[in-house]
């Protein structure tokens, strides 16, 4: 009796390593399948940002057809929302400092009445999923040496 008991022990102990073990793979697979799927929203995201950039665009001309112009308004703000749904946000860069985590300088310039690296003009608006950046604001800044 004392040997059979000998011998359960170590299998005992080699069930609980092999049920840890797959614990630890469930955790990891699951980690990765979010990474994954994290990883994909963003992308995703990131592929309707030029149909934003044209939209603005197209609201920043002047329009003689009102109507047009509400069409185009209309599928702005639909986009908007859709996007907003998502958790992406666009970054609101006018008038911060400059800060490479969030923005692409494309241009600097040298006026007193600015401080330095102020951003003085967004030339692209930056996006933000989750409080990742899915697209860089690209700006002009002031004052940088």
């Amino acid at each position: 009796m004392g040997l059979f008991f000998q011998r359960q022990q170590p299998q005992e102990g080699r069930y609980e390593a092999l049920l840890a073990e797959y614990q630890n793979y469930r955790r990891r697979t699951s980690m990765a399948l979010e990474a994954a799927e994290g990883k994909s929203a963003r992308q995703t995201a990131a592929a309707f940002l030029p149909l934003y950039d044209d939209l603005s665009r197209a609201l920043a001309c002047s329009c003689n057809d009102p109507a047009f112009y509400q069409g185009v308004e209309m599928i702005y703000r639909s986009l908007l929302g859709i996007l907003s749904s998502l958790g992406v946000k666009p970054m609101d860069s006018m008038g911060r400092i400059f800060n490479p985590t969030y923005h692409e300088a494309v241009e600097t310039i040298n006026d007193p009445k600015y401080r330095r690296d102020e951003i003085v003009k967004v030339i692209r608006v930056g996006f933000t999923m989750d409080d990742e950046v899915i697209r860089h604001a690209r700006v002009i800044v002031a004052n940088c040496e």
